[in-house]
């Protein structure tokens, strides 16, 4: 078994591969160019969601994610936020409600807990929400936590097991021996090790091309706004109806009909919305996303995005028009093709894990996969899906993916 392990990427799928990687006993660094979390980990709005992954590998790597949180909060040291809270999709028309009421069976039909509630029960789910919603999709398994809480705990563990954790640190190239990959060359020197793993999400395929290992891995940028503190309290994770135009378990209903969902508060703008809510322990809640395709990975919002969520909520939540706004932030979602992330050994000695469309409730999974792959052993989940060499379509600039 190989001793030595290089992760690169401090996010949630390169600390969950610390961290597994250090519990089957090897010697494990991680290298991180900025602090952890720092990318998609720390920006994203932390939602374990269940509702609408599609039947089949992206169901079911969500469905074992899910299942690893209770055992990881027991394991892991100073814990981390986690709620199992459920999540809603609400409708406003009644052609929506047709739409909703197939969905809901279909998921059904597919094993989810999932139920078709009335406007009243939406209501007191979520009290700012808006007055004439008429109903909602609700599944039970769904989740949220402080993502950037998650990291930090999966960091303590791994240290608390030996891992050595660097941040601030630049990985410039990969190291040969040979045909084998041997470590990675550093702004701060080389580190050799026998198995090395890339974990840097969208970053991912500007390191691999240089070593001419093609991994076309685009990047949603998703714009997000933080409230203060607020009295309310909102259980579930929230979607709005327009959400709905990013799922193919929507797109492929009988009754689907693109102007049932249309939003034209989009109308002139580069950007859409993927209109969602989410409150976390602290009274905080999030509002997002503004989601555009820019070729750059530039982490910042835009005026037109935030504008686009300011005027979104502000019509469906009426009672937050006026409540402050501490932070806005953006972040890049990665995303492959036909959606699976790569997993898998893609030269000797070399392993990669991004292009998690989901990593929130697949980066645990991952973690424990490469573990097991670098350690020789059959993988506890089946990664048919996330081979390397299977065809995949290149990243178009500015072309919006779904799910």
């Amino acid at each position: 078994m190989t001793r030595h392990v290089v992760i690169v990427g401090g996010g949630i799928v390169g600390t969950a591969c610390a961290y597994f990687c250090a519990r089957q006993g090897m010697a494990v660094t991680l290298l991180e160019r900025r602090s952890l979390g720092y990318g998609a980990s720390g920006r994203n709005p932390g939602w374990i969601y269940i509702h609408g992954r599609t039947p089949g590998f992206a169901l079911e790597i969500a469905r074992a994610g899910r299942a690893m949180f209770p055992e990881l909060l027991r394991e892991l040291p100073g814990g981390f936020e986690f709620r199992a809270s459920g999540g809603l999709i609400y409708f406003v028309t009644p052609d929506q409600g047709r739409v909703f009421e197939e969905f809901v069976a279909a998921r059904r039909a597919d094993g989810l807990d999932m139920t078709l509630i009335d406007g009243a029960a939406v209501r007191r789910l979520v009290p700012p929400i808006r007055e004439d919603v008429l109903g909602a999709s609700y599944c039970s398994e769904d989740a949220q936590m402080v993502t950037s809480t998650f990291v930090a705990a999966l960091a303590r563990g791994a240290e608390s097991m030996g891992a050595v954790i660097r941040e601030g640190v630049t990985v410039e190239r990969l190291v040969l021996d040979g045909e084998r990959v041997a470590g990675v060359q550093t702004d701060d020197g080389r580190v050799t090790a026998g198995a090395t793993v890339i974990a840097m999400g969208a970053w991912s395929t500007a390191l691999l091309a240089g070593h001419g290992v093609d991994v076309p891995i685009g990047g949603e940028r998703l714009q997000v706004m933080a409230t203060t503190p607020q009295p309310f309290w909102v259980e579930p994770l929230v979607y709005g109806p327009a959400a709905t135009r990013q799922y193919a378990l929507f797109r492929d209903l009988p009754s689907w009909d693109p102007g049932a969902f249309s939003d034209e508060r989009e109308a002139g703008e580069e950007t859409t919305l993927l209109p969602l809510l989410v409150q976390r322990t602290s009274g905080e809640v999030l509002l997002g996303c503004a989601t555009d395709y820019p070729g750059e990975l530039d982490p910042h919002p835009t005026l037109a995005g935030l504008g686009q969520i300011a005027r979104g909520f502000a019509e469906d939540f009426p009672s937050l028009r006026d409540v402050p706004i501490t932070a806005t932030w953006a972040g890049y979602l990665p995303f492959t093709s036909d959606q699976a992330p790569v997993i898998d050994e893609v030269m000797p000695g070399l392993f990669v894990a991004a292009g998690h469309a989901y990593g929130n409730s697949a980066g645990p999974v991952t973690g424990k996969v490469i573990s097991e792959l670098i350690a020789g052993v059959e993988p506890s989940f089946d990664i048919s899906d996330c081979r390397f060499g299977r065809p995949l379509d290149p990243i178009v600039v500015g072309a919006p993916t779904h799910w």
